[in-house]
């Protein structure tokens, strides 16, 4: 009985975290969001890399720390930095996959108390749910059930572990890892998206024409700014074509990366733009001599029509 309970009580989460996308926008209130003092966002780094353990531990003492900045902007730098030591720490500790399993093994037989997986991921400084699933890939090995493609569809329905306590061990994983579990990944989808419906707002509000970036793509264009202007404008005596919406904090490695995969291929196609980090960015990315575009933590209102 209390297994088909358990059962349904996951279906009936899953089924929440599914819908999630459709929910009505949750009121959140922005302070302390600006393009950051270098100093500042040094500080918060040093925090983070500081931290050792779970990354919800790490978020709560930011927030402690660090009242005057907005939780998004510090979910946003602690998203990247933990994103930063899990390339590191995973790969690394990928050999100890067995060492996992058998710590995971030993406790079960010793009837240990809920959270073995997650007592695991604080010792090896690795997020919970990237250790869930090398224990489930050593599972199904074990056992020859299922198979390894099936590893994120027990992530994101745990019911279907037929081991009841591995089934409740990894739900805890998904509920606790606010980084790599798939209620944040859909949450994160969901950020982008009411960002970019928050710039759609915004320019229809400042009477610009503007397609967006499914028109663009209906007409072959691979590589796509969320908004293209029909009539450029000025902003700080600078011609805008497109802007583009970043719903995360823009630090130095983000902002690189997004300069060479998309930007550069904007500024090729359309000329200058308009780049929106909305959680801020460290004031170290800014280049006196940027011609391609600019950057800006939210979108501005002193537009300038260019007849």
């Amino acid at each position: 009985m209390c297994k088909v309970f358990y059962r349904l009580l996951c279906r009936n989460i899953v089924t929440i975290i599914n819908n999630i996308d459709n929910c009505i926008f949750v009121y959140r209130k922005l302070i302390g969001i600006a393009n950051m003092e270098t100093s500042m966002y040094k500080n918060i780094v040093t925090v983070i890399r500081k931290h050792r353990g779970l990354s919800q531990d790490c978020m709560s003492l930011l927030i402690q720390q660090f009242p005057g900045i907005n939780t998004d902007t510090l979910y946003s730098i602690l998203s990247l930095e933990y994103q930063k030591r899990m390339k590191i720490n995973h790969i690394k500790n990928l050999p100890n996959i067995n060492k996992y399993w058998d710590i995971y093994q030993q406790a079960i037989k010793k009837s240990g108390k809920p959270g073995i997986i997650l007592r695991i991921a604080e010792q090896f400084e690795v997020c919970p749910c990237l250790i869930a699933k090398l224990i489930l890939q050593k599972y199904i090995d074990e056992f020859n059930f299922g198979e390894q493609s099936q590893i994120n569809n027990y992530l994101r329905d745990t019911s279907l572990i037929p081991d009841v306590n591995l089934s409740h061990e990894v739900f805890l994983c998904t509920i606790y890892d606010n980084l790599y579990s798939p209620l944040s990944e859909t949450m994160k989808h969901s950020l982008g998206q009411e960002y970019e419906i928050k710039l759609h707002k915004l320019v229809v509000d400042l009477n610009l024409a503007f397609r967006d970036e499914e028109h663009l793509r209906r007409y072959g264009y691979d590589k796509t700014p969320d908004v293209k202007l029909d009539v450029p404008v000025a902003i700080d005596g600078f011609v805008i074509n497109w802007i583009e919406s970043k719903a995360l904090f823009g630090d130095q490695e983000v902002h690189r990366e997004y300069t060479r995969n998309q930007y550069l291929s904007y500024w090729n196609r359309f000329g200058p733009g308009l780049v929106i980090y909305w959680f801020g960015f460290p004031k170290s990315i800014l280049e006196a001599e940027e011609k391609r575009f600019i950057i800006k933590d939210h979108m501005p209102s002193n537009i300038v029509h260019i007849n």
